[in-house]
C-alpha cells in the first residue's frame, strides 16, 4: 500500500461513526474484546482524550478538562465498528488520594496486561 493510500484509508476510517460504548471503573468491568484496540496513555491532563476528539473529529466525543485526573475511568470508543479506540485515565499530577491512585494504577495495569487485542 502506498502512502497516499494508506493516508485516504485512515481519513475514511476516522471520518466514520464513532460512539461511546462502555467506561470501566474497574478491572472486573472491563468490556469483552471484540474488535483489536488502541489505547492511548499518558500523564495526567497529556491531551489523550483531546487526540481521540481530533482523530474523530468531533469535538464532545470524549470528555476533556484543564483539571487533571478528569477521566476516571477507562473509555472505550467503537469506530466504525472496525476498531475501539481506548482513552485511559492519566497517571501523575492528580488531585485522587492515594487509595484511589492505586486503585487507578491497578486498574489500567490490568488493562494493559490482560487485554489479547491490544
Amino acid at each position: 500500500m502506498t502512502d497516499a493510500a494508506a493516508e485516504e484509508a485512515a481519513r475514511k476510517l476516522f471520518a466514520g461513526p464513532c460512539d461511546f460504548v462502555w467506561g470501566a471503573t474497574s478491572a472486573e468491568n472491563l468490556p469483552p474484546e471484540r474488535l483489536n484496540e488502541v489505547a492511548f496513555v499518558g500523564r495526567s491532563n497529556a491531551g489523550k482524550s483531546s487526540l481521540v476528539n481530533a482523530l474523530t473529529g468531533r469535538k464532545s466525543l470524549a470528555r476533556v478538562s484543564q483539571t487533571p485526573g478528569a477521566t476516571r475511568q477507562i473509555n472505550f470508543f467503537n469506530l466504525a465498528d472496525r476498531l475501539m479506540l481506548v482513552d485511559l485515565p492519566g497517571y501523575g499530577f492528580a488531585k485522587r488520594s492515594r487509595t484511589e491512585a492505586d486503585a487507578w494504577q491497578a486498574m489500567i495495569f490490568a488493562y494493559l496486561r490482560g487485554r489479547a487485542r491490544l
